[in-house]
């Protein structure tokens, strides 16, 4: 496999996957080989052409639709696809030019044997389907059977049951409608508020219900993180001792928030499951774990097979709070199970809709909602003391798309980017000289890696800003670390880790744990030793991650600029971001608001007013194909 550019370290992992048979089943079907982490479909695909497999081969074509189906849930969210749509797929995939087409049918009977073989289910969503009734030609759309890995399927459904369980309202009431007021009235006079409506609501529901299943939605600025204290806090009075309850959420950021904000303990999902490496946990449905209310925030960023890991292991008795944002970025990976859950008619929920702003000169709150109906903000280039548009338009830009040739308008596009950078890298400057960390309360965010505005060349310009004099650098794949850089964690993996103390990396042996470390988690290089060419970062859950130095670049990377999607579940004192028309594409409400909302005290706006125009009113409609989803 070595000429083929399979490292030797996989060559032992598959070893020791297929042991003493490897050689024999990979020649046969080297298409096995994606059942190793880390060699997708095109590297077995091209091992397989070297090794004379057939184009039309039934574990060629097969391959190809396990790889649609996890790329279609990995990157674009969706639980299934409809199988016309998977059957085209495939055919653009495997067809080539210089040889000859894969037949409809070809692949149609192909699906049909990994459905016999229960790799493939084809259903409408609520009962398994064949597709030998189905034409070629597309059937009805409420006759086409939707394909899908049976895992999604069964993990959807197993949710659907345990959440209409929980939601049934089979409990006893927790207290009389008197004691939930008294309890109401005390809270608003030991915070200093009044209580909202709804916010009053959701205290009632929680505080008088019979349920074990309770979800509060609401934007930016409606209360959210003060009301789950409040319902915390009348369960310790009402339901269990205050040891008794945990919060957790998906990052070590929004699990370090939550416990700020509300008093109580919380944990990322996979601590406080003891994820044990390889898919395991030691909380699970055989042992759940030991608290009577488990309050997720930050729900919407939740994928499916963590909101089912978790779920699973919460006992029917335990009550279980849902809080989150549905109008930022869903998941990253497959599922939307906090959005789609919110429009199912049996879930209790309260949605928070009242804006709390603060005064005429705090607007970051009031303009994100605004844009996230996909509307513009008024008066946006004015400045604020928590929001700020910095200009820089390119003059005349429509007159010049008419008389200059294509050549000379990337130019002028080229230049005006140029100076969007200057004022962001002004502005790190600026944090520098003013801020206490600098580097970890300032964060830039842009939509894309690639150009003078993307991840890749605002990291290196703002590392020179941030950590110029960092010591020990390493520098791999066009990339240089130093101790003290910010970094993300840019896979789902498996690393070593150990808890975090003054002295650990000192010790001559440090003994390390497997746990899974999440893509977008970001933390401080504490440090690098170029002996054994490893490196050591810090994150904010206070654990200890080990790097090999060749994991620079495709699992670990800068992080004085990240993409949105790295950035959810985060919040930092100063956000900057640039708006430009090379950025057209990725341009949309849903994008800007969960841009704009990572911003704590003040967001800078930096570019021109025609991609601020498309960034509010260009309304993103993209939906995920999930059975979540599907009406009942």
């Amino acid at each position: 496999l070595l000429p083929y550019g399979i490292t030797p370290n996989l060559i032992v992992r598959i070893h020791n996957h297929f042991e003493r048979d490897a050689v024999k089943k990979i020649q046969e079907n080297p298409y096995l080989l994606t059942e190793i982490r880390g060699i997708g479909f095109k590297t077995a695909d091209d091992i397989a052409s070297r090794l004379g497999i057939p184009y039309d081969s039934t574990f060629r074509i097969q391959s190809a639709v396990s790889h649609l189906l996890l790329e279609a849930g990995e990157n674009g969210g969706h639980t299934y696809l409809p199988a016309a749509e998977l059957r085209r797929q495939t055919a653009e995939l495997l067809n080539s030019e210089g040889q000859p087409q894969l037949s409809p049918s070809t692949i149609q009977l192909a699906m049909e044997q990994m459905c016999a073989a229960k790799e493939l289910l084809l259903t409408d969503g609520r009962r398994e389907q064949s597709l030998i009734n189905f034409t070629d030609s597309p059937p009805l759309p409420d006759a086409e059977p939707l394909a899908c890995l049976p895992a999604y399927k069964f993990m959807e459904d197993r949710l659907l049951d345990v959440f209409r369980d929980k939601s049934a309202e089979d409990f006893p009431p927790l207290a009389p409608q008197a004691r939930v007021e008294s309890f109401i009235k005390r809270a608003e006079k030991n915070l200093e508020i009044t209580f909202s409506a709804q916010q009053r609501e959701i205290l009632a529901r929680v505080g008088t219900g019979r349920r074990r299943l309770y979800a509060l939605s609401g934007y930016a600025g409606t209360g959210k993180s003060t009301i789950s204290k409040a319902i915390l806090e009348l369960l310790a009075e009402l339901f269990c001792l205050r040891e008794e309850m945990v919060c957790c959420a998906f990052t070590g950021m929004a699990s370090s928030r939550i416990r700020k904000l509300t008093g109580f303990p919380a944990f990322t999902i996979h601590t406080l499951l003891k994820y044990k490496g390889e898919n395991n946990f030691e909380y699970n449905a055989d042992n759940p774990l030991p608290y009577k209310v488990v309050l997720l925030d930050e729900a919407g960023m939740v994928n499916l097979q963590l909101f089912y890991r978790l779920v699973l292991a919460i006992d029917r008795e335990t009550l279980l709070i849902l809080v989150g944002d549905p109008a930022q970025l869903p998941p990253i990976g497959a599922g939307n199970v906090f959005g789609d859950l919110l429009g199912k008619p049996f879930l209790s929920h309260v949605s928070l809709t009242q804006i709390y702003r603060q005064d005429a000169e705090s607007v970051l709150v009031y303009f994100a909602n605004i844009i996230r109906t996909g509307k513009m903000p008024p008066d946006y280039e004015k400045t604020y003391r928590d929001f700020a548009f910095i200009s820089q338009d390119i003059p005349n830009y429509f007159s010049l798309r008419k008389s200059l040739s294509e050549l000379e308008m990337k130019q002028v596009r080229e230049e005006n980017n140029e100076k969007i950078q200057q004022v962001i890298l002004d502005l790190a400057r600026q944090a520098t000289r003013e801020l206490k960390h600098p580097a970890w309360d300032f964060q830039v965010l842009t939509p894309m890696r690639k150009g003078i505005l993307g991840t890749e060349a605002l990291n290196i310009a703002l590392q020179d800003i941030f950590n110029r004099h960092g010591r020990n650098p390493v520098s791999r794949y066009g990339v240089v670390f130093r101790e003290g850089d910010k970094v993300v964690h840019l896979q789902n993996k498996d690393m070593n880790t150990a808890p975090y103390s003054p002295s650990l990396l000192s010790q001559p042996r440090i003994t390390f744990n497997t746990r899974r470390i999440f893509n977008g988690s970001v933390g401080i290089i504490r440090k690098i030793d170029h002996d054994d060419e490893v490196f050591y970062v810090l994150y904010p859950d206070y654990s200890v991650v080990r790097y090999s130095f060749d994991h620079i670049r495709d699992i670990i990377d800068i992080a004085y600029c990240l993409t949105v999607h790295k950035s959810q579940g985060s919040q930092y004192k100063y956000v900057a971001i640039p708006l430009t028309n090379s950025h057209f594409i990725m341009l949309n409400n849903r994008w800007f608001y969960t841009a704009i909302t990572r911003a704590e005290k003040k967001v800078y706006l930096v570019g021109q007013k025609y991609a601020f125009n498309r960034a509010c009113t260009n309304i993103e409609a993209a939906e995920r194909y999930t059975f979540m989803g599907l009406p009942d």
